[in-house]
């Protein structure tokens, strides 16, 4: 997605404390996705983080959930459209520690999703 109006794209940004107290006496905040592609079911989901930043808990326990149910996520931490560094969490490598690649690029990126999509569009 190219953001060819940064301001009126903040503009539709959410803040989702209007959300606050709707879910019991829990800790429970809506997260964001940084990026999410469906195929025949099957869904990667992309989460971006600049560099030496956390995982926070509560998207821990959602990527699990995620994973447990088929589907893949990517975390890609690294400045903007520059990766460095990429844990894969799928059926094939579970959380927690999934599989590390610590010397990402763009390339190892595409590989990745493209490798995703393979598998998932049932491409010989």
């Amino acid at each position: 997605m190219t953001i060819n109006n940064p301001e009126a794209f903040m503009g539709g940004v959410w803040d989702w404390a209007i959300l606050d107290g709707c879910f019991g006496a829990t800790k429970i905040k809506p997260t964001d996705i940084d990026g999410c592609v469906e195929r025949h079911g099957k869904v990667l989901y992309m989460e971006t983080k600049r560099p030496g930043a956390n995982v926070h808990d509560a998207q821990k326990y959602l990527h699990r959930a995620w994973v447990r149910k088929g589907d893949s996520v990517l975390i890609i931490w690294g400045e903007q459209n520059k990766p460095q560094h990429i844990q894969v969490l799928s059926p094939r490598y579970p959380p927690p520690e999934g599989k590390t690649y610590k010397f990402a690029s763009v390339e190892k990126l595409r590989e990745l999703v493209a490798a995703w999509f393979k598998k998932v569009d049932g491409s010989p």
